[in-house]
């Protein structure tokens, strides 16, 4: 049914009308022909001088812009309600009507003081009394780059039962477009106003009319209607632009330019000295800026023939704020037995700064990255790349500073070679989340969720993944069928954050998934193995073939209890991936599944942790490098050039010593180097050999009394060697100075030492023998 929302008055307007004056004839003879009038004499002063330079174009294109803010929306129509529904015609159900009301629990007045009532639509409670119902506004002018701003007030718990739909429309709603529906919202679930603002730009210089449609929700699927929810809607403005001298923003926050150009301009190119992107071409682009200052703006716009640009000077001030330090680990899935980011040691993994507020300046620090355990490794990068020499559980620490102050932040982390991950954090406990009748989750339903997925970040280094654990609550079922339905459980690669190709799988029927003991609260893992799959990127583990529910089935699995933050769970609804943190009621909504797959990093590298070049002599000879590969390496080794040859065959266990043949620096050259190669088939690992006419020493061997030090000069480390049971090494400069001290253990005969830090100079290396001390020389280059 339809009703009128006003009853219009009509008024006469009254018009004031003044006396003319009356022209009195003069009598004169009547004109003939086409005789000219006598022109009026004018004095020539001779010819100008241009003062000015004539316009690049005529009548045809002016640059002009500005920018979304306050003080430039210039409002053309708006709508409060509080006067009532004047103008609005609704198309109503008998159950889903259109009134005033107020939102006691968080009224519009919380907006705006003066509010006295809100639009306001109520759905019915019965599934089968779902329907739509439609409220239309009067027909509204639109001005040029003009926007559609309004408050919608609503939850979005009821999504999958209701939406609130808007639309636009030109021709009475002939035909219309969708501006905007609730189901798109993000953020927190529970009853809150959501600001909304839609660009009505291409409608300029239009009349159109508005609707808003109590509609279908996201569960159904034949668009019959919606029910349950509810929706206010208030402070509707259209508004357009008005030219402004200056804006003043913060640090990241977003200033969205508008075109103001006259004319019919096809090109657009703007220039934004300081800002985020530097420049251009969109119509009405969104720049934002990182340092505080004040920054010019520059539009030049074409029409193909005419061009013409405009510049204001100082127009976008921008102060910024204290940062708020945040860390970014290489990887953040987590060690099972820490449950800290775990991360590979010796190769090169990269922190990333997380911070907000934009520093300039950074300092870090990391314990377990230097070759000296109780030395903490600084870095002033703002994305520092560190290999560690220490295993298990390390520290970093991160300060942040701008002008406007600093901040701190640490965290740990765990150094691992391989083990079980998953994405527990420390606090979690494992649970599972009744659906009442219609099942568990995550496990058996009849919700039409279908697969269960859990998303696993990048590796600090690509890894070999060799299975997966599920850890299953219950696993009953009373049917053959049920019982010897497959479980599977399947390696998944990603796309745009979702699951996207399947890449490894392994299967088990419901009747042979491992469960804890009668009585026993601890969980078992059901063991899923897996070909091992070589993976460098975010990855997905699945589970899916869980029966639907029924009386006589039970199938579940763990997963978090859930919290408010770090949701790494999905799943498949209606053929559909789902972040399980969008879906379940707002609040402490996020959580991540128990599977824990079995990994592997692959790690290659010289020794100690960082190096990355080996320096020679002009002479031939060998260098003797030692090297850690978790896997093994493959040979023969790609050096990149004739002149060196890796000649050692691997001896089969994780630390190797490469034997590095070179020839002769050839007369008249100075320096060459070589890139060489080494793979364990997972991962490649890259050092250059640099060999120069000015090391000439570098390839000699200093020994006594069965130690030995290689190379006598270096630039970078040095290796040395000593018999079974050395019990101390120390190292001093040429001030006698002690700078190392190692206690080697009882069967240890070799120890590389990093010297890159050191100044150049004479080192003396002393060893305590079984026959007594021993000395050594070493030179830093």
């Amino acid at each position: 049914m339809k009703r009128f929302l006003s009853i219009c008055a009509t008024m006469a307007v009254a018009i004031t009308y003044g006396h003319s004056t009356v022209l009195q004839p003069e009598q004169l003879p009547v004109a003939k022909g086409r005789t000219m009038h006598e022109a009026t004499a004018v004095t020539y002063e001779g010819m100008m001088t241009a003062r000015h330079k004539m316009p690049a174009q005529t009548g045809g294109l002016t640059a002009d812009f500005s920018c979304r803010a306050d003080d430039s929306d210039v409002v053309m129509w708006s709508e409060g309600f509080d006067n009532g529904m004047s103008g609005w015609i609704a198309d109503e159900t008998e159950d889903i009507t259109w009134s005033l009301s107020n939102y006691a629990s968080s009224p519009f007045t919380d907006i705006d003081p003066d509010n006295v009532s809100s639009l306001f639509v109520d759905g019915p409670y019965q599934v089968f009394k779902r329907a739509k119902s439609s409220v239309t506004s009067p027909a509204l002018d639109v001005p040029a780059n003009g926007s559609l701003k309004a408050y919608i007030g609503f939850s979005q718990n009821f999504d999958d039962e209701c939406r609130l739909y808007l639309y636009v429309s030109t021709d009475d709603f002939a035909t219309s477009e969708e501006l905007w529906n609730s189901g798109n919202e993000t953020g927190e679930l529970s009853w809150r106003w959501h600001p909304i603002e839609v660009s009505l730009a291409e409608y300029a210089g239009q009349e159109v009319k508005l609707r808003f449609t109590y509609g279908s929700g996201g569960e159904d699927v034949f668009d019959t209607g919606g029910y349950m929810g509810s929706f206010y809607i208030d402070g509707l403005q259209i508004t357009g632009v008005a030219p402004i001298e200056h804006v003043s923003v913060m640090t990241g926050e977003v200033v969205s330019f508008i075109n103001l150009s006259e004319g019919e301009p096809t090109s657009y190119q703007w220039v934004f000295p300081g800002g985020t992107p530097a420049s251009s071409t969109e119509r009405n682009p969104q720049v934002y800026y990182t340092r505080d200052g004040v920054y010019d703006v520059t539009l030049t716009v074409s029409d193909g023939t005419l061009q013409d640009s405009k510049t204001i000077t100082e127009f976008v001030h921008v102060t910024g704020t204290e940062p708020t330090a945040a860390i970014i680990p290489p990887a953040t899935f987590r060690y099972t037995k820490t449950r800290l980011p775990m991360i590979a040691p010796l190769v090169g993994v990269e922190y990333r700064d997380g911070s907000t507020g934009y520093p300039t300046e950074w300092q870090w620090s990391f314990t377990g990255v230097d070759t000296l355990s109780s030395v903490v490794f600084e870095s002033r990068e703002e994305n520092p790349v560190v290999g560690y020499n220490f295993l298990h559980e390390q520290q970093a620490s991160l300060t942040v500073a701008n002008e406007h102050g600093s901040s701190s932040t640490t965290t740990d982390v765990s150094v691992e070679y391989h083990g079980t991950i998953t994405n527990f954090e420390p606090e979690d406990v494992a649970a599972t989340f009744s659906l009442e009748e219609r099942g568990v989750f995550p496990g058996a339903n009849s919700m039409n969720i279908t697969a269960y997925a859990e998303k696993f970040s990048k590796p600090s280094r690509p890894i070999l993944i060799d299975g997966v654990y599920v850890f299953f609550t219950q696993a009953t079922a009373t049917s053959v069928a049920d019982q010897i339905a497959n479980v599977g459980v399947h390696l998944y690669s990603s796309k745009d954050g979702l699951p996207d190709k399947r890449i490894e799988s392994w299967w088990w029927s419901v009747f042979e998934l491992d469960l804890p003991s009668a009585g026993s609260s601890t969980l078992i893992g059901t063991a899923f193995p897996f070909t091992p799959q070589v993976v460098d990127d975010e990855f997905f583990i699945v589970v899916d073939g869980i029966p639907e529910k029924n009386d006589s089935l039970d199938v579940a699995f763990a997963m978090a209890r859930f919290r408010d933050h770090g949701n790494t769970a999905y799943m498949l609804k209606e053929g559909e991936w789902v972040d399980v943190s969008t879906y379940f009621p707002a609040g402490e909504n996020h959580t991540s599944y128990l599977i824990q797959p079995s990994i592997t990093h692959s790690v290659i590298s010289l020794l100690p942790a960082g190096r990355n070049s080996v320096e020679v002599g002009k002479e031939s000879g060998i260098a003797r490098v030692p090297l850690f590969s978790l896997m093994g390496y493959r040979t023969p080794v790609e050096t990149g050039a004739d002149w060196c040859r890796v000649t050692n065959v691997p001896n089969g266990l994780t630390v190797d010593t490469l034997q590095i043949e070179y020839d002769t620096l050839p007369d008249g050259m100075d320096m060459r180097e070589t890139t060489v190669t080494l793979t364990d088939s997972v991962s490649t690992y890259t050092f250059k050999v640099i060999q120069q006419g000015a090391v000439s020493s570098v390839e000699r061997l200093t020994a006594q009394d069965g130690c030995k030090l290689y190379p006598s000069v270096f630039a970078h480390d040095f290796t040395v060697s000593y018999p079974e049971g050395t019990t101390r090494m120390e190292i001093y400069d040429s001030m006698g100075r002690r700078i190392y001290t190692s206690t080697p253990h009882e069967r240890q005969t070799q120890s590389v030492i990093d010297g890159s830090r050191w100044i150049k100079g004479l080192y003396i290396v002393r060893l305590y023998t079984t026959k007594g001390a021993v000395t050594l020389k070493a030179v830093k280059q």
